[in-house]
């Protein structure tokens, strides 16, 4: 354990986090500025008060500028944050690093981290002018535009920040609603979505004060040679105070258009050592083991983490150097949230290693790396770790001369299997001709019982769709609507089209959308009025789409069956797969998505870094296979990594699984079956036939196999022995707290891990009182947890995150 310990610290030291007390970070909210442009920069530290103000050494062409400092105001359970504030400007045009500035909290010296800015000429900007809806003809907005990356040499597979730059009339800021989210195109280039700064800049631009907004993301050349990121548009939200017969407040919106940038990529260099794979960046690494004393064979978990600047996204385990006498199984990447689109930050990469013969050391760990600051290739080892492997005992032999029997083995796994390819995403229907046969033959002894089966196995024909009964619930809503004012109509009718045809590329329905917005969110709705005849053409076309949607999903699966694979297996070989969960769920009703969908789509969700939704969607897809062994075998390897709270159940349960709980149904039938049919045997002939020795054999047969069946589906591992189907639900979120009261300042009661099984008791609000197998209950926020049985229509996966202690208000 103390090897442990130590190893522990120096990945921790690999992470440039300090280890006492404090936790300080530098950040600037541009780094990408104008001539002349002032950007804020922010020092923040938490917990402890710092000695001194962060002093920056004066440097050449820069300017920085302290304009405020003090504690925040924390929310219950958070920490106090001091906050450092300054700003930043240059009029020299070219690269630049502010350095480090130095910090004593509690007599111990710190360093920020040094940051690179890139001052541009403002001359580089484009300028453009929009028109505002839905005063085009009234109100124009002039505007400046760019896309920035770092203007130097950059190499395939590098990650650099990159920032889209927006220029608007400082005297429209206020007046700003909604900044919107840029949408962008891109060519041979991997990019993550943009994300809005949290603090705008100020630059004087043609004798007026323009306001900076700023979004960044980073991104990574796919190939060497011309790429292009952009054109891009950004939709932006702002009122105006229009003066006619009277005052109104406008809502406007304006598309703003952005240009395109292209730069050349450059390829590696040739003549990379042996063990490269791709890494760009600047790393370091280190490694840990928990264990050092096993036995010959046995398993030993190891972590090796990289930490730097790099394509650390798409970064592959360092290699064991010398892998003679181990047996090394794949490692699995640690699961990174936000952090993932920065350039800097850590990986762990965990995987078990079984030393094959005697060993004293865990052999280093070796990572090759380009470096495009030096523009060579670089290598880093890890240490070598001292362990102790104690001889494995030999088998003996009992005085009959039998061999003991070696133990079962454990499953090592350390990732979720791959996708499964069957050919269909929805349910194919099984033929029952067969079957139904036997029925009918032995319907000629016991006419009573098999109608009793064919009603037992034919009754869920009649049930009707739940999703269409749904739908046509809310049309008619709708429709109800229709007779009231023209407000209550445009919203019945605009949330139908968000709840059940979002997505759908359809001029009429996206006309209902801009309409409602229009008429039910200005400031003045009496003069709102949409006349009966438009009101007609709104219903036909929500008829039109939403039902013929749905008809057509109902009529021709199979057709789009393929397609659907072929593409989402595509975005999901590509890492897009919040893509591939969205194809997989919408190729048809959810009643009617197969299996191996489910599983596909809890597969994506396991990916794109949300547990939570991989165990619900695995769990969706034991309703329908009992026996899917690689749901069951995903959702085992869940549970465990992530200390899901579930029914306990002893091993031989796992075993009964491996066979449906219809087969052990359909053998307790047969059984009966055969012991019915045996009695009759000797009914219908006379003393001395053959058939009466079957008719022996088979109530000697019939009562060992109904019994065999009847225990399998007793015993068979069934979790509504736990909680109704309808009530059984998953906990999706991260770092999920169970309160005492519906409330996030409540008492906290116990950690709900990703995975979790529950049972929803009731909900109230936006919180849900729920109970786990463990018999603890507790509230828990509502979109935290989602029920195994959907009632209404479902959205693809997202990463969803609590607090961070989950206790804040």
């Amino acid at each position: 354990m103390n090897a442990w310990i130590k190893k522990t610290l120096i990945l921790l030291l690999l992470t440039f986090t300090p280890l006492s007390g404090a936790s300080i970070e530098s950040k600037i909210y541009s780094a990408y500025l104008a001539r002349g442009e002032k950007v804020l920069l922010e020092v923040k530290f938490d917990g402890i008060d710092p000695d001194n103000i962060p002093v920056f050494p004066k440097v050449k062409d820069i300017d920085i500028n302290l304009i405020g400092y003090g504690p925040s105001n924390p929310r219950p359970g958070e920490k106090v944050m001091f906050r450092y504030q300054f700003l930043v400007s240059s009029y020299a045009v070219g690269m630049h690093t502010i350095p480090s500035a130095e910090v004593v909290v509690s007599g111990v010296t710190y360093k920020t981290a040094p940051i690179s800015i890139e001052i541009f000429n403002p001359d580089d900007l484009k300028w453009n002018e929009v028109s505002s809806k839905p005063l085009a003809s009234q109100e124009k907005v002039k505007y400046a535009s760019i896309i920035k990356a770092p203007n130097k040499k950059i190499y395939q597979n590098q990650t650099v920040r990159t920032e889209i730059k927006i220029y608007v009339p400082e005297n429209m800021l206020d007046s700003i609603v909604d900044w919107g989210v840029p949408e962008f195109e891109r060519e041979g280039l991997a990019v993550w979505r943009f994300e809005a700064s949290d603090a705008t800049g100020e630059v004087n631009l043609l004798g007026q004060s323009y306001v900076a907004m700023s979004y960044w993301t980073t991104m990574s050349p796919l190939r060497a040679g011309a790429v292009t990121l952009g054109p891009a548009t950004v939709r932006v939200t702002y009122f105006k105070m229009i003066f006619d017969r009277f005052t109104q407040r406008w809502q406007l919106e304006a598309s703003l258009e952005i240009p395109k940038y292209e730069f050349q990529v450059a390829q590696l260099p040739e003549g990379a050592p042996e063990g490269f794979d791709q890494a760009v960046g600047q790393f370091k690494i280190g490694s840990a083991i928990k264990q050092t004393n096993v036995t010959e064979g046995e398993p030993l978990a190891l972590d090796v983490i990289v930490s730097g600047s790099g394509n650390l996204d798409t970064l592959r385990s360092p290699i064991m150097l010398d892998a003679k006498g181990w047996k090394v199984y794949e490692a699995t990447a640690s699961q990174r949230g936000e952090e993932r689109r920065e350039e800097s930050g850590s990986v762990i990469f965990s995987q078990f290693i079984r030393p094959l013969e005697l060993k004293t050391m865990v052999p280093p760990f070796r990572l090759v790396f380009f470096d495009p600051e030096l523009e060579k290739y670089q290598t880093v080892m890890t240490e070598a770790i001292a362990i102790t492997v104690n001889p494995a005992a030999m088998p003996s032999l009992q005085s009959s001369g039998s061999q003991q029997v070696s133990p079962m083995p454990l499953e090592r796994m350390t990732d979720i299997l791959g996708l499964l390819n069957s050919g269909s995403v929805l349910t194919q229907k099984r033929s029952n001709f067969s079957f139904q046969m036997v029925q009918m033959i032995c319907g000629l002894f016991a006419f009573l019982l098999i109608v009793k089966a064919l009603w037992m196995r034919c009754s869920h024909l009649l049930e009707t769709d739940k999703t269409k009964q749904l739908m046509k619930k809310d049309f008619q809503n709708v429709l109800n609507a229709e007779g009231r004012g023209s407000l209550d109509f445009l919203r019945s009718a605009g949330g139908f089209v968000e709840k059940w045809v979002s997505g759908q590329e359809d001029g009429e329905i996206t006309e209902i959308i801009q309409e409602r917005d229009r008429l039910c969110f200005q400031k003045d709705k009496t003069e709102a009025e949409l006349p009966a005849k438009r009101r007609q053409q709104m219903l036909r076309a929500l008829r039109r789409v939403a039902f013929g949607m749905l008809l057509m999903s109902l009529v021709l699966p199979q057709v789009r069956g393929e397609d659907v694979m072929a593409r989402a297996t595509e975005a999901y070989d590509k890492a897009k797969f919040e893509e591939a969960a969205k194809l997989w769920l919408e190729a048809g009703p959810y009643p009617q998505l197969s299996t191996d969908t489910l599983y596909n789509i809890g597969n994506a969700a396991y990916k794109m870094g949300s547990p939570g939704d991989a165990a619900l969607y695995y769990r969706r897809a034991l309703v329908r296979d009992s026996s899917h062994v690689e749901a069951r075998q995903n959702l085992r390897f869940i549970e465990r990594k992530f200390g899901s709270i579930i029914v306990a159940r002893p091993t031989y349960q796992y075993v009964l699984a491996r066979l449906s709980l219809d087969v052990w149904r359909g053998g307790l039938w047969l059984g009966g079956w055969i012991f019915v049919l045996s009695i009759l045997v000797f009914f219908a002939t006379r003393p001395g036939n053959h058939l009466r020795v079957c008719g022996v054999v088979g109530l000697i047969v019939a009562p060992l196999l109904m019994s065999i069946a009847a225990l399998g589906c007793v015993y068979y591992p069934d979790d509504a022995q736990f909680a109704p189907l309808a009530k059984q639900a998953v906990i999706v979120g991260d770092k999920v707290v169970l309160h005492t009261d519906a409330s996030r300042t409540s008492p906290e009661v116990i950690d709900a891990p990703p995975g979790s099984l529950a049972e929803v008791l009731y909900e109230s609000g936006g919180w849900a009182y729920v109970g786990f197998a463990s018999k603890t209950r507790g509230w828990v926020p509502v979109e935290h947890v989602k029920k195994i049985i959907p009632v209404t229509k479902l959205e693809p996966p997202k990463i969803l995150k609590s607090t961070a202690d989950g206790s804040s208000a």
